[in-house]
């Protein structure tokens, strides 16, 4: 899963300056891709002029010859691009770019796209931050003359995301008081084990057994030959170490075999026996009726099963195994209908989650369209536990249609069964990370000569492919083999 984080900065370079800056931050070992790929082409056209010195002067000329071009060509249509657009530098776990705004007063961005094994990918930030500003400072003093004031560079600013916020509209629309007991919830050690555990089809449906056959009134015994068909390596001690069953003492009428009473605990019978309680049916002392120990499901596995909490946490523990923090999401208490919501933030695309334990139906993808319309999201993910119905489907592409009529997508993604759950929302995420590359970087994409946001993405893969982007400096060298040999860098 890779990520992508910028800051920009309140200030215009013109062509000069802009070449003069990647110089300064070639000499910091920032080895520039675009400007690589361009001068790699100028030796290749000087390779027969000379030597290695010669070769070098022709391509400085060549560099400074078509940045001349281009600058008087913008002058006189505005839609050619600048000749130095922006770079991109493969640092060896992420990739550092900077952008060069084309307004008059839109500046430049720098940023990083990092993977979940970069290590402290925000420190990278900073420190690319802080060499460009050093690298602006020595360049505009060097070209200013010795009479000019030194200028003052204003302080960098987190690029603002444009889209819609709606992981915070849907914290908005949340209870307090549950927002409050969710964050309690999350990280009590009890919910996680029993929500890990009831991921397991058998448990849920055990459970679900044991409290059909304590409501029809099934001995303790049958309840035990019921645990006994359990598959799967899942057993009564693991789903009592859990907190999804508590074991009870029952008392039932020796002469009609009605259950009485269920209690807690032998102490709490011991308490009974002692008050000298009766049968209500047969009129005989407690202590003489039949006392069998049972099985009962807990308050907590209840929830779960009514809810699908069980569902809505596997989901949050899917969201955060892709590196997403968990200070970038939002989870909202289930419905009375049995869908739980989960928002979060995914490189500035903001996301709702709805879990299902059961099928999607028109109903419920009308309430799942209600919530999207209030949060104004812009991506959507519905896991369900049972199936998508074909008019639910429907009901959800519609409206996606009707707000792509309107000038806002929504990205709608429906997973059946949670054993391709994962992937598809990696593969939705992967979605989100490539159109906001593509946003940032798309200005790159002439000078490159094909898509920068594509080979950010692929080279992530090559990296990852080569054992943790060990070779990750060396991706883009050489290009020209024949000709590194002889010109000198």
């Amino acid at each position: 899963m890779l990520f992508i984080q910028s800051n920009s900065l309140a200030h215009t370079l013109d062509e000069g300056a802009r070449l003069r800056l990647l110089d300064a931050l070639e000499a910091r070992e920032l080895a520039p891709l675009v400007r690589a790929a361009r001068r790699r082409c100028f030796e290749l056209l000087a390779a027969g002029i000379g030597d290695a010195a010669a070769v070098k002067a022709a391509v400085a000329e060549f560099e400074r010859e078509c940045a001349a071009r281009r600058k008087a060509s913008i002058k006189t249509t505005k839609d050619v691009a600048a000749y130095t657009p922006g770079e991109i530098f493969c640092a060896g776990d992420c990739v550092l770019f900077v952008v060069f705004g084309a307004g008059a007063d839109e500046g430049l961005t720098t940023g990083i796209v990092y993977s979940v094994d970069t290590k402290e990918p925000l420190t990278k930030l900073d420190r690319f931050c802080r060499d460009v500003r050093e690298a602006l400072i020595k360049t505009e003093r060097k070209g200013a003359g010795a009479g000019d004031e030194l200028f003052e560079l204003p302080c960098w600013k987190t690029r603002a995301s444009r889209a819609p916020q709606g992981l915070a509209r849907f914290m908005a629309i949340q209870p307090t008081d549950f927002a409050v007991a969710a964050k309690l919830k999350g990280g009590a050690r009890e919910f996680v084990r029993a929500s890990e555990l009831m991921e397991e089809r058998t448990v849920r449906q055990f459970l679900r057994r044991v409290q059909e056959m304590r409501r029809e009134g099934y001995s303790p015994r049958r309840l035990f030959a019921e645990a006994a068909t359990l598959r799967g390596g899942v057993s009564l001690e693991r789903m009592l170490d859990a907190g999804l069953l508590e074991r009870e003492v029952r008392v039932s009428c020796r002469k009609s075999g009605h259950a009485l009473f269920d209690l807690p605990t032998p102490d709490s019978l011991a308490a009974i026996t002692i008050s000298k309680a009766k049968c209500s049916l047969c009129a005989a002392p407690v202590a003489d009726e039949v006392i069998e120990e049972t099985i009962n499901p807990t308050r907590l596995a209840v929830s779960l099963l009514e809810d699908g909490g069980w569902l809505n946490n596997r989901v949050y523990k899917i969201i955060r195994s892709l590196g997403v923090p968990d200070s970038e999401i939002a989870t909202g208490p289930p419905s009375t209908h049995g869908e739980s919501y989960l928002a979060a933030d995914v490189c500035g695309n903001s996301y709702l989650f709805v879990t299902k334990d059961g099928d999607l139906t028109p109903a419920c993808a009308r309430r799942v369209v209600e919530t999207v319309a209030e949060t104004e999201t812009t991506h959507l993910v519905v896991v369900t536990n049972g199936t998508v119905e074909d008019e639910g489907r429907l009901r959800l592409y519609e409206f996606a249609w009707r707000r792509a009529r309107g000038g806002q997508d929504l990205d709608t993604t429906l997973i059946e069964g949670l054993d391709g759950a994962r992937r598809e929302i990696e593969h939705s995420f992967e979605r989100a990370l490539h159109r906001q590359l593509s946003r940032q970087l798309f200005s790159l994409d002439a000078a490159l000569g094909f898509s920068a946001s594509n080979f950010v993405l692929d080279w992530f893969k090559l990296t990852n492919a080569d054992g943790a982007g060990k070779r990750a400096s060396n991706v883009l060298v050489p290009l020209f083999p024949d000709i590194d040999q002889r010109v000198a860098s």
